[in-house]
């Protein structure tokens, strides 16, 4: 089995991703994007949504969007291969919807998930950020015999370093939807940290996870798959060209959507925002620093108003036929 050179692994990397035309941009409107927070190598954006022609948030309409990428986000991409191998040779979709009602199951099979936002933080790195996932930790979840606890998700990408070598980045997902902003961010950090300032012994979460990337990589072409095993074999020198990242969506309840119809528009509730923003960068900022050294971290921060994270979840598990139980 060949190897993909250093030339390309990125490129190969790149032909992970899983983006649409950016119909995203349909159900949320951006505030800001790529902003640096001061005193850290933190970079925040916000989006919030949408208000459709009357007025109204778009909160079903989003949640079914997330939704829909189910398949996506659980399915590792070798089985997708086969399936739409199989279609493709018989003309039909059968494989296709075996795998959608599969990834469904995992969902429905799952005491506790994410509820929508470890989902959504998968369909916003792609798309905004274009860093693809590296493993797929849903059909996992459901194997009494794994421990998966860990990061929501990882993603990967290659960068050249300050003496411009290649360096694999991974990005370390949390996603907190929680009704305060505070008790998000707050959560959200000390969930990460433990992952970025990780000290590599064999009990830490990040090593856990290391080892189900290694034996569960969400790849198709062989070189690439031989290339990232290396990365990842703490015993090759390229094992020292790995770099830990950060990424993570915090979402929250905010009362300052119009409860009627037709009483605001879309922009009326980005310049409510825009006066508001300032004051959650600070607070972010705030509790990166309660961590030492979180701050020497590049991150970045999603954060993303809801009329109400729990109205979002139900319509998420509905989109997907799970009944609600807010218990």
């Amino acid at each position: 089995m060949t190897t993909a050179n250093q030339d390309n692994i990125a490129e190969l990397i790149a032909d992970l991703l899983r983006t649409s035309k950016q119909e995203i941009n349909t159900y949320i409107t951006e505030v800001i994007s790529n902003v640096n927070l001061k005193d850290t190598k933190a970079t925040s954006h916000c989006y919030f949504l949408t208000l459709d022609g009357n007025g109204r948030p778009r909160t079903k309409d989003f949640a079914r969007f997330v939704a829909k990428h189910v398949a996506d986000y659980a399915i590792p991409r070798k089985e997708y291969e086969v399936a739409k191998e199989y279609d493709t040779k018989h003309n039909t979709t059968t494989k296709t919807y075996e795998l959608i009602e599969k990834a469904k199951s995992l969902f429905t099979s799952l005491k506790k998930t994410g509820e929508g936002g470890e989902m959504l933080l998968y369909i916003l790195i792609q798309e905004y950020l274009k860093i693809p996932q590296l493993l797929c930790k849903m059909p996992l979840k459901t194997n009494p015999e794994l421990h998966v606890n860990g990061a929501d998700g990882i993603h990967v990408s290659v960068e050249l370093n300050e003496e411009g070598r290649d360096i694999l980045s991974l990005y370390w997902g949390e996603s907190k939807l929680y009704k305060d902003l505070n008790d998000g961010i707050s959560k959200c950090f000390i969930s990460l940290k433990e992952f970025l300032l990780s000290d590599g012994g064999i009990s830490a979460p990040a090593e856990r996870d290391l080892q189900l990337m290694r034996d569960n990589l969400s790849v198709i072409d062989e070189r690439l798959e031989v290339a990232l095993l290396k990365y990842l074999d703490k015993d090759d020198p390229l094992h020292n060209q790995v770099r830990y990242k950060g990424v993570c969506l915090i979402g929250f309840d905010y009362d300052k959507y119009p409860s009627v119809a037709n009483t605001e528009t879309t922009e009326q509730i980005k310049e409510k925002i825009n006066k508001e923003i300032e004051g959650w960068s600070k607070n972010v900022v705030k509790h990166i620093s309660k961590h030492t050294n979180l701050e020497t971290f590049d991150i970045h921060v999603f954060l993303l108003p809801f009329p109400s994270v729990e109205e979002f979840r139900k319509h998420f598990l509905e989109a997907l036929g799970i009944t609600y139980d807010p218990s």
